[in-house]
């Protein structure tokens, strides 16, 4: 099904990938309530577009991390639900466009969970990519959302030249790899991955290519110097590399690969 602006695949009988400007988002139904996973950033109403495929009430936005690009839709629904480091940016777009920002901001934690009748979500913090990311955990579905932290395309760890803002404690190799581990310990609850880019359902095998491509760079594995990814191309600083692991991408920052580092 197709419009000027979306498009929709069915990834299971109760889980509608949608797709548009920016991300992925994905409509999650349960027995009782409908709910969203990231909004994308389109100018049309996401919310509209959703309610053709369900009758139930889609009560709210769950969103993986701040960035615009997943968080650009959430004005069309009336509550978004997101950790707190991610509603601190959740409302500036990238550019002067106007959209509908007029709508409440419910911070979640680790461990929250969300129950829509017979299909329960728990939040997993896994801030790398995004202090504010979290992944969603769908154990009655075998489905883990992960946002921009598991994709086999994003740049997961970065500092765009000209963008220090970027810099953030989180963003070391170390701890992605960290992160990669804590979502490892839920590997027998899912068997695919649905990623905010680049895929629409992955399988799960990524979160072991992607600690073995941490620990590679942690040995002392040397990227390339092409900065790019199916989602993005930009100007890297010197200090910037590309690693590749089957699966796994990874751009990040030869001075961000230990905790230690981002510290100073």
């Amino acid at each position: 099904m197709q419009d000027p602006v979306f498009m929709s695949v069915k990834i299971t009988p109760n889980t509608i990938l949608i797709s548009g400007v920016g991300c992925y988002s994905y409509l999650v139904m349960g027995d009782e309530m409908a709910m969203m996973i990231d909004t994308g950033m389109s100018h049309r109403d996401i919310h509209e577009y959703a309610r053709q495929f369900t009758d139930l009430p889609i009560t709210g936005v769950i969103n993986t991390h701040g960035h615009f690009d997943h968080t650009g839709g959430n004005g069309w629904f009336k509550v978004a639900y997101m950790h707190p480091y991610a509603a601190t940016e959740a409302k500036k777009p990238f550019d002067d466009s106007e959209y509908p920002l007029d709508y409440e901001i419910v911070t979640v934690e680790d461990g929250h969970m969300f129950d829509l009748g017979s299909r329960k979500l728990q939040v997993i913090y896994d801030g790398a990519h995004n202090p504010g990311s979290i992944a969603i955990l769908d154990r009655q579905n075998r489905m883990l959302f992960t946002g921009d932290e598991v994709d086999p395309g994003q740049v997961l760890i970065f500092r765009m030249a000209g963008h220090q803002e970027n810099i953030q404690s989180c963003q070391s190799i170390q701890n992605h790899q960290r992160n990669m581990r804590k979502l490892k310990a839920y590997y027998d609850d899912f068997d695919i991955i649905c990623p905010g880019h680049n895929g629409m359902a992955i399988h799960k095998s990524y979160i072991n290519d992607f600690i073995v491509c941490d620990q590679m760079i942690l040995d002392g594995a040397q990227g390339k110097t092409d900065i790019t990814s199916p989602s993005m191309h930009f100007p890297g600083l010197p200090t910037s590399r590309r690693f590749e692991y089957k699966g796994a991408h990874i751009c990040y920052d030869i001075d961000m690969i230990y905790d230690e580092q981002v510290k100073k």
